[in-house]
This record gives structure tokens, sequence and C-alpha cells, in this order.
């Protein structure tokens, strides 16, 4: 974990998009910028000097403006920026008294205490974890399980590359929150009360749909109905304290609320806009095993826990709030529309990896009453954690991983390098190797006009003309398209990137469609001849070739647009 933090990809050395204050990380700290430094958390006026300086997102994606009241609303939940205030205030004492850096809320020393104060939180979590597991497993059960997380599962990236994610502080609070529910029920201080539902508030703010915590504190050691039942006789002797942990844990939920109230007028705020939950259809397959970003595709060792499931209900103690926690955790979980959570579908499970190491423990301790299950287990557990610190950096040679399709997939796994014209897969179905044997020209066009020497989209013109040509009836297995193209800005967002593509109609009806993202292979300033290769289907009558920016501000120019066919 502190050779990849410090050493392998320190992320606060990192500018723009790639810093540690960048994308959603940026949309959860925004609060403390804004209402510490420039006292300005309605209209945040100060987001365009901010984009332009260290461009943290391609446009402003932490707030939305709020049209009944005219202010901007914070995207994401407060809770993330209290965890980080403390961190905060470190990085801004030290750019006010610093004569090399602003204290502007993203300069250096915000991002250095911002990442290093994140890693610290990940590392408490797993120092805590340990705790907690040793009261229930052998040591070397709980240094092989610690080993396999770290090591073996995405837990690695969260805590120490994307560390100031929400997923890290998640992952600590539920470490510290079955740490206190077990010395609750042991010692049954009111200290310990407190501390539940100060923990319990504090996940809800960072992330709502953590209210499910409360499922912990509420079932930790029940294991049958009878002490199902011995519950409820607990809470009645001891209501004082769950009183005391109720008010706590409404008092720092109320933030939120409170904070939409001063920007909007309203008391509740959906921040999220058009995003929400299918929870009739939820995306079960999509979110673990899709080639875009399934979580267990990408993270095979999280297999391991669900299997465990099995021998941890046979045998396992607070066999209630972990398989229940579990469980309803996933589904929530899987039920989010946008499954893939931004590209990295298995990061919204990290944070109840403290919990899933009960059944992964009980699956590790019964592999070691037999030697054959050894001879099983660990070479697939190797395997697995190959596959995950590959994902980490595959990124180095030049591999993408969200967004992936089944053949991009199987080209790329386990390689830590990739042609770019392997990165075409994640566009289309198919690639030709090799240089075409004697190609046919079925379609050229320089597409200059009076006015200019090529064509284009940008912001207001999203579509190009449409070019079109018939069929003369010879037969080709492959065809190639291409064309130059002059990149003036990158566009960075893949759904927003522009698209080359080829229709084919037969009787006027559109019967196959191909095309490549562009920005994928070209950047800021670049004049590239680019081509994508596509088999040919079995019937079409003409075809039209076109560039669609796909809602890109950014303007794009090609000119020489050709089509040619060949076979093997």
């Amino acid at each position: 974990m502190s050779y990849t933090a410090f050493v392998y990809h320190p992320r606060w050395k990192e500018k723009n998009t790639e810093a540690t204050i960048s994308w959603d990380v940026s949309g959860y700290y925004m609060y403390l910028p804004a209402l510490f430094i420039y006292k300005d958390i309605k209209q945040c006026s100060f987001k365009d000097s901010i984009l332009k300086q260290y461009y943290p997102t391609p446009d402003f994606q932490q707030a939305f403006m709020h049209e009944a009241s005219g202010n901007y609303v914070m995207k994401y939940a407060a809770g993330q920026a209290v965890i980080m205030a403390p961190f905060f205030a470190i990085g801004h004492t030290w750019a006010l008294n610093s004569a090399s850096y602003t204290a502007d809320g993203f300069s250096f020393p915000y991002q250095v205490t911002l990442g290093v104060g994140m890693f610290l939180i990940a590392f408490l979590g797993l120092f805590v974890l340990r705790k907690i597991l040793i009261l229930y497993f052998r040591d070397s059960t709980v240094a092989i399980l610690l080993l396999l997380y770290v090591f073996g599962t995405n837990y690695l990236n969260y805590s120490s590359v994307d560390q100031a994610m929400t997923h890290n502080s998640l992952f600590t609070i539920y470490a510290l929150l079955v740490w206190t529910c077990i010395h609750f029920y042991k010692k049954k201080k009111t200290s310990s009360g407190i501390l539940i539902g100060i923990l319990c508030g504090l996940a809800t703010l960072i992330r709502p749909t953590e209210l499910i915590s409360i499922l912990i504190p509420i079932l930790w050691g029940v294991s049958t109905l009878e002490e199902f039942k011995e519950r409820f006789t607990f809470f009645s002797k001891h209501y004082s304290k769950l009183i005391l942990a109720a008010f706590l844990f409404i008092l720092i939920v109320f933030i939120q609320p409170f904070y939409w109230h001063y920007a909007t007028g309203d008391w509740i705020v959906y921040s999220y806009q058009d995003q929400g939950f299918s929870f009739l259809k939820p995306h079960l397959w999509d979110y673990t095993m899709s080639y875009r970003c399934g979580w267990l595709r990408y993270c095979p060792m999280m297999f391991l826990p669900f299997i465990g499931f099995y021998f941890y209900f046979k045998g396992g103690k607070n066999k209630w709030a972990v398989i229940l926690f579990s469980f309803l955790a996933f589904y929530v979980t899987i039920a989010w529309d946008v499954w893939d959570y931004g590209g990295t579908a298995g990061r919204a499970m990290v944070q109840y990896y403290v919990v899933l190491a009960f059944p992964f423990a009980a699956l590790i301790e019964k592999v070691h009453e037999k030697k054959t299950s050894q001879y099983i287990f660990y070479p697939i557990a190797l395997l697995f954690a190959y596959i995950n610190i590959w994902g980490i950096r595959a990124g180095d040679g030049n591999i993408q991983l969200s967004g992936g399709t089944r053949q991009y997939y199987w080209a790329v796994i386990g390689r830590w390098t990739a042609e770019d014209e392997t990165k075409k897969l994640l566009d289309t179905r198919h690639i030709f190797k090799g240089q075409p044997n004697n190609p046919t020209v079925l379609y050229t066009n320089s597409l200059a006009n009076d006015t200019t020497e090529y064509d284009y989209v940008n912001e207001l013109r999203q579509l190009s003309e449409n070019y079109q040509f018939k069929n003369n009836n010879a037969a080709y297995k492959w065809f190639r398209i291409s064309a130059d193209f002059d990149c003036i800005f990158k566009e960075w967002d893949e759904w927003k990137q522009a698209q080359y593509r080829i229709i084919f109609y037969h009787k006027s009806e559109g019967v196959q469609t191909n095309g490549i993202r562009l920005h994928r292979f070209i950047n800021n300033g670049e004049t590239k001849n680019l081509f994508f290769d596509i088999k040919t289907p079995k019937e079409w009558d003409y075809a039209k070739l076109h560039l669609w920016n796909s809602g890109s501000k950014q303007e794009l120019r090609f000119r020489n647009a050709k089509v040619i066919g060949f076979n093997d």
C-alpha cells in the first residue's frame, strides 16, 4: 500500500484530471474551499478560475444549478468533506504560510495533505479490521485474508491511489462501527453507544444509501432466533443509550438538509437529478460480469467471499448481521441505474469488504482443513491477485479497462501493453491484422467545398454531412474506412467523443452500424490518418459515412474520406 501511494502513483504529484482533487473527489471536496476560502457556497463564482487553472474536470460537474433559487447545489453529499476537513485545514495552513503556493484550495499543499491524510485513514481501517477478525479467526487466517485484500482486490487502488474517494473512508467507518458494536454489547458503555450513532451518521452523510449501516448495531452478535429475541430485551434495558445514539445520528445526517435549505430554501433536494434506482430490475449481470466494467470480472478475488457464505452460514458467529447486511448492500448497489459507477463498477462494493471478510475468512479456514484444498485454492487466489494488479497497472501500458467489450477484454487481459490498434475493439468487434491484399477503392471524397477544405463537427454542429455510396455488387470480406482528422482540443469524456461512423442500408433500412471514437487516438493539435476495419454485411444497397460529435463541445475536422474493399 505504501509503495503504491508514495512511489508508484502519488496522485498529489499529478496535475489536472489526474490530481488527487479531481473528478468525483473534487465534488466531495468542493464544500470546503467554497465555505472556508471563498465564502461562496451558493453561487460558486470561483469555479471558472479553478477549472481554468487546475482543470479537475472538463466542466463544472461538482454542482448543478437549482432553478427555483438560482443557486448552485453540490451534487454529492457533505459527509466526505467532513472527513476531509482536518487535512484541508492542514493544507490551508501550509499554503497561507508559504511563499510558493496559493491558498486557493487546489494548490500543491492541499493535494498532498488530502492524499496523505486519506491514505492514513485507509491504514487505520485495515488495522481495525485485523483487530476485529482475530477475535473470531486464527491469526494466520487473518494474515492471509489481509494479504489477499491488499494485493488481490481493488481495495489496493482505493486505499493508495484513489484514496480520496468515499470508499476508503467508508471502509474505515465500517471497521470502526463493527469494532464499536463488539465492545458495546460486551461492556455496555454509553461512550460506545455515542460512537455508534456518530459512525452511522457519518456513513449516511457520505452516501445516503449507507443508511443500511444501522443494521450492524441492531443485529451484531445475533446468530439464532433466541438471540434475536434477547436483543430486544437488551434494547429495552438500555433504551437511553439507544436514544442518545439515534439523536447523534439524526444530528449528523441533518447537516445535509440544513445545507440544502441554506442554499435553495428547500429541505430536500435530489442532487442526482435524473439518476435513480431500479429496485425491481437490479443490474445483476451488468454490475458483476459485464465486459464494460463488471466488478467480479475485473476483481475476481471477490468471488471467494460469496463461496465462503456457505461455510459461514453453517457455523459463523454474527450471522444475521453479516449475511443480511451483505446481501442488502449488494442489492442496493446493483439497483443503481448508473451501474458502471462512472467506469469502475467494483468501487461501489469496497466499503463492504469489512463485512465480507467474515465469509472470506471462513472459506480460508475451511481450505486449511485439507492439503488438496490448498493446492486448488492458492493457485486460483494468485491468479486473481495477478489480474487485480494487472488491472491497476494496465493503464501504464496503454490499456483501458472501463468501457471494454468482450473482444477487447480477451485481447488485453493479463497483458502489460497493447497497441493502439487493439483499442479499436472498444468500439468495433473485429480488427484486421496485416496489410490488405489487392484493395479496391469503393469510395473517396476530399470533402472540400467552396468555403473550406474539410468537413467538421463542433458544439454547434454535432453531425457532419452524410456521404453516400452504392453497393457495386463486388464481393469483399472486409471494408476499411479511413480519413484525415485534425484535432483542435481533445475530448476526454468517452461518451462525448466524436465518432467516425458508417451505416449500411438495405431497402432503406439500416442493417449495420460501425464506427470508432476518434479521440482515443488523437491529441491536442494533432493531424492523423485514422481508419477502422469491419466485416461486410450480407445484404446492403448503399452506405453513408459521417462524423458525429455525440454531445462534445470540441471541434474535430476531417478530409479525404475513403472506403476500400479487400479480402484476407
